[in-house]
């Protein structure tokens, strides 16, 4: 887009509600635009992933939003790299208790789980800006229910959630409790757009081991069924066994261990 066109899409934004001065904006970042956003960033770690995130933020604002003002604002954050923090609410003036947590939940989730998963966590931490934008800017440009999914779903590929089931002692039956965590487990992976459930069952140490491996897979396939039952895709799920080879609390043999008898729901994507 030439010079005088920016200028005259730049002085709109500022006339129209909303869609315009991110943090970090400037009109002489306009004229430069069009070079970073076709600028090819390399690299796997965090900062270069979250380059490349806000890289793609500011592309939006340019092509889709045609807004050159908030173009230059990703832009800014994308130049920093892994310098680059997340906007907190009061920065953009929409801070309520809400937002406030929800903010220290994003910080605190992406420090924890940044090095293990630099783009999952980069792509969340650009979702959680997007979501910011959004309430800042009223929905005009992108809906805060669909801001709020899309950061939803980023936490969720950042920090894949871990569940675990109790079964009582040579039962493969699920009670109350277990029915509870089977909810969360379902709400957890609808949050997500492409889960996938990791589903392995455990046992203590009292009984032979081919006894028990028979017994942590039928615990195992009962989990996967209940989830079935309530909507999880069959072929999202990964379902074993691992008899008494992997327990939670180390004991020694023929040991009743309730924390033993379990079965792990990991979800990633």
């Amino acid at each position: 887009m030439n010079a005088i066109s920016k200028i005259l899409f730049a002085a709109a934004a500022v006339a129209v509600a909303g869609c315009t001065n991110l943090p970090g904006s400037n009109l002489g970042g306009t004229f430069s635009a069009d070079s970073y956003l076709d600028k090819s960033i390399e690299g796997e770690d965090f900062g270069s992933s979250l380059s490349r995130e806000y890289q793609a933020l500011a592309a939006r604002n340019s092509t889709t939003d045609v807004n050159w003002m908030d173009t230059t604002a990703y832009i800014a954050k994308s130049e920093q790299g892994a310098a680059a923090a997340p906007w907190t609410p009061a920065e953009l003036g929409v801070s309520s208790p809400e937002t406030d947590a929800k903010y220290d939940e994003v910080v605190a989730t992406v420090a924890a789980n940044k090095d293990a998963r630099p783009a999952e966590c980069a792509h969340a931490q650009a979702m959680w800006d997007q979501y910011l934008e959004s309430l800042y800017q009223g929905g005009v440009c992108i809906s805060v229910e669909d801001a709020e999914a899309m950061l939803a779903s980023a936490l969720a590929a950042c920090a894949p959630a871990q569940f675990t089931i109790y079964f009582g002692f040579d039962k493969d039956t699920l009670d109350s409790a277990a029915n509870t965590v089977i909810g969360q487990i379902v709400s957890a992976a609808s949050a997500m757009a492409n889960p996938l459930l990791s589903v392995v069952g455990h046992t203590d140490t009292v009984g032979s081991v081919a006894y028990n491996q028979g017994l942590s897979e039928r615990r195992a396939n009962r989990v996967a069924g209940a989830l079935a039952a309530e909507g999880v895709a069959q072929d999202s799920m990964t379902v074993a066994g691992r008899s008494e080879n992997e327990p939670a609390v180390d004991t020694g043999d023929n040991v009743r261990e309730p924390r033993n008898r379990r079965v792990e729901v990991n979800i990633g994507q």
